[in-house]
């Protein structure tokens, strides 16, 4: 597995990465600076599975959105995020697929890498259904999803079938699921894309992946 590191703090970085590589040799893991230089590094052909962008000197969200636009393929991994239902669902909104907190260690890390390139995220079960609420919120609802406004409400049938397409079914084998034809699944897909500016079906693949989650089961207190 290849992974890219993008820290303006280089000791960080560094310490990550040799914490990562010392978890598992069989990683690839380069160190770079900040959005633009990892921008950078792809336009010169380089490709990694993730990118871990510390968050901890702050992020500008725009430039994320743009950057995930360009790459829709590399799995962006948040690395201080701070645990709030609007963070959480605001960064995600960016393009980021996962993240971990600041008080996480490496293991957590490590854990959080392999879910990003398996599409899973892990999160608290009110997490999880802040980013729902967000991202497939029923019609007519007054709020808006951060970065996508009004456009990313979803009708209760492209829910449906932006879950077959999650699953890798083919619009035929939706039609039949549903009692549709394939011309209608068709449409349904194409704005689902729309709605939530998505550019590729994989992308919404993985978006929507995101909530077949592995929550933390709640520790008791002793």
């Amino acid at each position: 597995m290849r992974v890219v590191i993008a820290s303006e703090i280089r000791l960080l970085g560094e310490c990550v990465a040799h914490s990562l590589m010392t978890r598992d040799s069989a990683l690839d893991v380069l160190l770079t600076g900040t959005i633009a230089d990892l921008s950078d590094l792809m336009a010169r052909g380089l490709r990694f599975d993730v990118a871990i962008l510390d968050l901890t000197q702050g992020v500008d969200l725009d430039a994320v959105r743009a950057f995930h636009r360009r790459y829709p393929d590399l799995a962006l991994l948040a690395l201080g995020l701070e645990e709030q239902e609007q963070a959480v669902v605001a960064h995600g909104s960016a393009g980021f697929g996962c993240y971990v907190r600041r008080e996480d260690g490496i293991e957590r890390l490590y854990a959080t890498v392999r879910d990003a390139i398996a599409g899973r995220m892990t999160c608290s079960p009110e997490i999880a259904g802040s980013i729902m609420r967000a991202l497939f919120r029923a019609p007519g609802s007054a709020s808006a999803d951060p970065g996508h406004g009004r456009n990313a409400t979803l009708t209760t049938r492209e829910e449906e079938v932006a879950r077959h397409v999650a699953d890798a079914l083919s619009n035929k084998e939706i039609a039949l699921l549903l009692d549709l034809s394939e011309s209608t699944v068709k449409h349904h897909v194409h704005s689902i894309l729309s709605k939530l500016e998505l550019p590729t079906r994989r992308q919404l693949m993985r978006r929507t992946r995101m909530f077949d989650m592995v929550t933390e089961p709640t520790r008791a207190s002793s």
